[in-house]
């Protein structure tokens, strides 16, 4: 009895050590696993920064703006980090290996990152250099296509090197599980054999143990990690299945944390996708707007000169031309001449305005007599339209601190726009006042207004409405130049227009400029 018992004990003691060891083997390879995915999503963390750096520097080769606001360092740092991260979870996966012929394969793959690491970091030194160049964007992208010839399948063959990592760990589990199967019922059979009474009476239960502990190893293994073992005694194999619950628990809030990462990872894919597309429809847009622009101008130039050279052409066929022909026709040709006159300086103003050449030469005057002098430029142009000119008297002593010039240019150009877009008949009506601080100028007119939808859009350069515009109605720089003026010069611009589709039937537009009064100034010059 005794010796059956002590054979008992050594069989028990020998399946309890093997499984110890056994589950102690599984949770190594299952930490390989880990390893490995986690990784794998390192590398592709880093194939997604670099593709974000990618696209911030395409972008700020043509926006010298976002180069200013520091996103190429940002995106550069983002990069760096992921390389950082990567290589501090290579070095304490090598730090808790000790074969040394794994530690020699994780470190060929340390070479291979700091290989990777090296190129961005020539990639990021050419764009730099780049960026100094007066046309960045043929520089960028051809370090960009260098980049990615060189990069691409050093980086997949490291993800496909962490892959074939968690396969083999995988392997490893599913051999070590039928091992364990194998060892397991070798076990019992000996035991039965040796001790089939002694087993019938006391080594029932301890059958059933084991039996249960090889159920939840192979659950274990096929992936349900919410496998537990019920824990009743405190020997050695209590101690080993209180063990496994607690491995099978570790596993399970790790593949929590993996689906979450994926899930994650998904969301991030989406949004840098959908931001994509948004930058793509917003390029396609701009670029829409400048072939429409060129097309413009073209028309726009080429009609006033087919008039003027066929004016000269008429009036040249003639020996001796009328006195009234001739003159007619040199009236013809001096309007059509300012007209593209008025255009090209229109063309030079928006360069201007956008290179920042232009400077502002203050100075005080009354706005009565800024007035005055938009009236008398205008007039003519009102009274060919069959239009009337109406000019609100001042109140006195109204003063302005402004560039008077440009001031000037921008109430000629609004009176302008009402007189395109009004009806012969109708008045146009310009007033000053002082209101609350500022100085607020007004031109209105009852012509077609412009409707809701494009109101948002007026201030916008190269805009003339969603139709396209119409021959005559200029670039669409009017607007956008006048909002330039007055911003520089510290005020505000303001469109109310209603169209005769709205209540009443009434339509017209009211432009609205506020201007700093001269005490504001000062104010704000002593703040300063």
């Amino acid at each position: 009895m005794a010796l059956l018992l002590a054979v008992a004990v050594l069989v028990t003691a020998a399946s309890t050590a093997m499984l110890v060891t056994t589950l102690g083997a599984a949770n190594v390879q299952v930490d390989r696993l880990v390893n490995a995915q986690n990784r794998l999503e390192l590398l592709s963390g880093i194939s997604g920064r670099i593709g974000d750096y990618a696209v911030v520097a395409l972008r700020s080769a043509h926006d010298p703006q976002l180069r200013q606001q520091g996103a190429m360092t940002a995106v550069r740092r983002a990069v760096q980090s992921s390389f950082q991260r990567f290589e501090n979870a290579l070095g304490a996966d090598v730090g808790r290996m000790g074969d040394e012929e794994q530690r020699t394969l994780m470190a060929a793959r340390s070479r291979t990152v700091a290989r990777l690491r090296a190129q961005f970091e020539v990639l990021d030194r050419q764009i730099e250099t780049a960026f100094l160049r007066p046309d960045p964007a043929d520089g960028v992208r051809v370090a960009l296509d260098v980049f990615a010839a060189g990069f691409g399948a050093p980086l997949g063959q490291a993800m496909e090197d962490e892959r074939v990592a968690a396969h083999e760990a995988q392997s490893a589990v599913a051999q070590l599980r039928d091992r364990t199967l194998r060892w397991g019922l070798s076990g019992v059979l000996i035991a039965f054999l040796v001790a089939v009474f002694v087993y019938q009476r006391l080594g029932r239960s301890l059958v059933h143990r084991v039996a249960d502990v090889a159920t939840a190893a192979s659950a274990l293994s096929q992936g349900r990690t919410d496998t537990r073992l019920t824990v009743t005694g405190h020997d050695e194999l209590s101690l080993a299945m209180a063990r496994f619950n607690r491995m099978a628990a570790q596993l399970a809030r790790r593949e929590a944390r993996l689906v979450a990462a994926q899930r994650t990872l998904q969301e991030i894919v989406d949004a840098r996708t959908a931001e994509l597309r948004a930058a793509n429809t917003r390029l396609e847009s701009v670029d829409l707007a400048r072939r429409r622009f060129f097309t413009d101008v073209s028309h726009e130039l080429r009609t006033p000169l087919t008039v003027i050279l066929g004016e000269a052409e008429i009036t040249l066929r003639g020996a001796h031309p009328p006195e009234d022909e001739l003159r007619a026709a040199l009236i013809t040709i001096q309007n059509r001449a300012r007209r593209l006159h008025r255009r090209v300086e229109d063309l030079l103003r928006i360069a201007r305005s956008e290179s920042g050449q232009i400077e502002l030469e203050r100075s005080l005057f009354p706005v009565r007599d800024l007035m005055e002098e938009v009236r008398e430029s205008m007039s003519p142009l009102a009274r060919g339209a069959g239009l009337s000119l109406v000019l609100a008297e001042a109140q006195e002593g109204l003063l302005l601190n402004a560039d008077r010039d440009w001031l000037r240019q921008t109430l000629d150009g609004l009176v302008a726009n009402a007189i395109r877009h009004s009806s012969a008949g109708s008045s146009i009506r310009i007033d000053a006042a002082g209101e609350q601080g500022a100085i607020v100028l007004r031109v209105c007119d009852s012509g077609s207004g412009i409707p809701a939808e494009e109101l948002p859009h007026v201030f916008e350069r190269f805009w003339r409405g969603a139709a396209g515009g119409r021959e005559g109605t200029g670039f669409g720089i009017g607007l956008a130049l006048a909002k330039w003026i007055v911003d520089r010069h510290g005020g505000q611009i303001e469109i109310e227009s209603k169209t005769g589709r709205e209540e009443g039937g009434q339509s017209g537009t009211c432009v609205t400029v506020r201007l700093p009064s001269p005490e504001t100034d000062i104010c704000l010059e002593a703040a300063q």
